[in-house]
């Protein structure tokens, strides 16, 4: 066991550092903070935010509940590029009321959303960016508490609570390929024990390696079990202890789950309540699951034996290696302790959160960001009527935890983190946390997005058409935007833009040019300027053709073509850069630069235009058509 020496006062609250289990990237400080996003609001139809998921790639999106038509209704907003996009709502076809939506999230923009309408569980899935969200499908009658989480490979894991012996059964789902399955059996660890109720909710963790492990609360412990695709193993394992010292335990439950990308090191955080005769106190503990057995508790809230100070509200966050934070709130004085998790999951030191005295529950939040770094996000209420705010601080593995700051606008109304509060970020080192923010009445649902500096942008244009050439390029790798591009040509400032493309404005003849591109995000940080050479290329290429062959169904047409983009008098060209010709009746000939005939057969009589399509690399194009009768 692990435990501290003193009083949760006396946590550190300096710089944590240690050698992770290997070198890898990270960023080398705190991202930078950019002006908060409205979501949606201010109004009085917002029921709350229910969560917020972010890829590694940086897509993902929050959920939330909202009043339309008289009823609570699931909407989602995209996160894309950076930017959280306009919300959609997703269970339209059905009648009822919803509630309790979940979201998970999976590189290239896949969406998972769980929730339970008129008390049914439905999904709704994206299964990329360009999709579209598919119509709600029912997993189960009977359902509530569902649970979700996906990994980076397109896989995930829902939990869920359905009626069954003693009132509640506890089951997993599982998706891949744009499919989802049903366990086969409850995962109780005791038929008629009545499980995943009340407290007991269950949670999910999805492996990088595609394993899925569920926690729930059952009689007053908390149990896990690893789930693989629909086939629940055939072992439990149970996370809580007896007692703690001369203290003996009344129950367990609120139990949070995590994993890296090895299911065999699984954290597990819960608030276990133990009883020494006359009184009773709660405390935050974790539990490292390695392989089938659990390694012993570690007083994650930082307090230092049973009595005195409580704690409550556990959190867990994971990262790829393992490493990751364990959140919760001492009682009474509402402080945030946050407990470090290195390689594997194992368990470091608890330290003070925040800084500053709290006058009402944090609601603290781990989120994970980089392969080595994590976000901490709360609720700061000074005590004063509309002082309650959102606070974050960042933490990297070689620099430990960085300077709070505060994420929320004091004159958008206090915040209300008792209605949600979420946090991520991206594998950059981007950060988003979520919040709900305003007055009874008027409030809104905020995102506060941290940057880090923006990559170089790349794909520069090579070649370009026109007295007025088009310049384009691709955006940064994995970069949060909206970008606004600075465009150099020649060494002059030709404009500035959020598109990937600019016009020159000026007139330029046919020629090498050369122009650079900086992008700079919405915290204001600048990419390393790139650096392109563009020619520009003003004439079109030069093409003739002639047809020969017997012009009767079935018999071979032949077509010889002639074509160069080096015409007398122009020196500098792009080159060819495809040939094209429709025989008119559908069919389409792509031929190889330097190939000059190609062979057709027409199958019926009738009269076909022939078109030959050239274009350099430029773009720019030459049709010439002739019209011929098979008969």
């Amino acid at each position: 066991m692990h435990w501290l020496a003193s009083g949760a006062a006396a946590c550190i609250v300096g710089v944590l550092a240690w050698a992770p289990a290997a070198a890898l990237a990270q960023p080398s400080g705190p991202p930078t903070l950019g002006p908060p996003t409205t979501i949606v609001g201010p109004n009085n139809a917002i029921v709350g935010l229910n969560g917020m998921s972010v890829a590694r790639d940086g897509t993902g999106g929050l959920v939330y509940l909202t009043y339309i038509g008289g009823q609570p209704r699931v909407v989602v907003s995209r996160l894309l590029g950076g930017q959280f996009r306009a919300p959609q709502q997703v269970d339209t076809s059905l009648g009822g009321a919803s509630s309790q939506p979940v979201i998970a999230a999976g590189n290239k923009g896949l969406l998972l959303i769980a929730f339970i309408n008129s008390g049914s569980l439905y999904v709704v899935s994206r299964p990329s960016s360009t999709a579209h969200f598919t119509q709600p499908q029912l997993l189960a009658t009977g359902a509530s508490n569902p649970a979700i989480q996906a990994n980076n490979f397109g896989k995930a894991y829902l939990a869920f609570t359905v009626g069954g012996g003693g009132g509640s059964d506890v089951r997993s789902a599982y998706y891949a390929g744009g499919r989802w399955s049903v366990e086969s059996a409850p995962l109780d660890a005791r038929p008629g024990d009545g499980a995943g109720a009340g407290q007991g909710r269950p949670r999910i963790a999805t492996a990088g390696d595609g394993i899925g492990i569920v926690a729930w609360g059952e009689r007053g412990h908390i149990y896990t079990r690893r789930v693989w695709v629909a086939s629940p193993s055939v072992v439990f394992q149970q996370a809580d202890v007896g007692n703690l010292g001369s203290w003996s335990e009344v129950s367990a439950d609120q139990p949070d789950i995590a994993v890296g990308g090895n299911s065999s090191w699984v954290g597990v955080a819960f608030d276990e309540t133990f009883s020494n005769g006359s009184q009773q106190a709660s405390r935050v503990l974790y539990n490292r699951l390695q392989g089938g057995n659990y390694n012993g508790i570690s007083a994650a809230d930082g307090v230092p034996a049973a009595g005195g100070d409580g704690a409550a509200d556990p959190r867990i966050a994971m990262a790829e290696y393992g490493n990751g934070l364990v959140t919760s709130a001492l009682q009474p004085s509402n402080q945030v302790i946050a407990s470090v998790l290195a390689a594997n999951g194992s368990f470091v030191q608890p330290f003070r959160g925040d800084s500053l005295p709290n006058s009402s529950p944090p609601h603290a939040v781990p989120g994970v960001v980089g392969l080595n770094s994590l976000v901490l996000a709360w609720q700061h209420d000074s005590g004063v009527l509309g002082g309650s705010e959102i606070r974050a601080r960042y933490f990297t593995v070689a620099n430990g935890l960085w300077p709070e700051r505060v994420l929320s606008t004091p004159s958008w109304g206090p915040t209300n983190a008792a209605n949600g509060i979420a946090a991520g970020g991206d594998l950059n080192g981007d950060v988003a946390v979520a919040w709900v923010q305003g007055t009874p009445g008027a409030q809104r649902i905020v995102v506060g997005q941290m940057y880090e500096p923006p990559g170089k942008p790349t794909g520069l244009s090579k070649y370009a058409r026109g007295a007025h050439p088009v310049l384009s390029w691709q955006a940064p790798p994995g970069a949060w935007g909206p970008m606004r591009y600075v465009v150099r040509f020649g060494g002059v400032f030709v404009g500035t833009t959020t598109a990937t493309s600019l016009t020159v404005p000026r007139r330029f003849s046919s020629g090498p040019r050369t122009f650079t591109v900086t992008a700079t995000n919405p915290a204001g940080l600048q990419s390393p300027t790139a650096k392109g050479r563009v020619l520009i290329d003003t004439v079109k290429p030069r093409v003739s053709f002639k047809l020969t062959g017997a012009l009767t169904p079935g018999g071979p047409v032949a077509i010889n073509l002639q074509y160069t983009d080096h015409p007398p008098g122009v020196r500098i060209s792009s080159g060819v850069g495809s040939i094209v010709v429709q025989w008119g009746d559908g069919s389409v000939s792509h031929l190889a630069v330097g190939q000059n005939r190609r062979v057709h057969v027409y199958h019926r009589r009738g009269s076909f235009r022939v078109r030959v399509i050239v274009a350099d690399r430029a773009r720019n194009t030459t049709r010439q058509g002739q019209q011929i009768a098979i008969s």
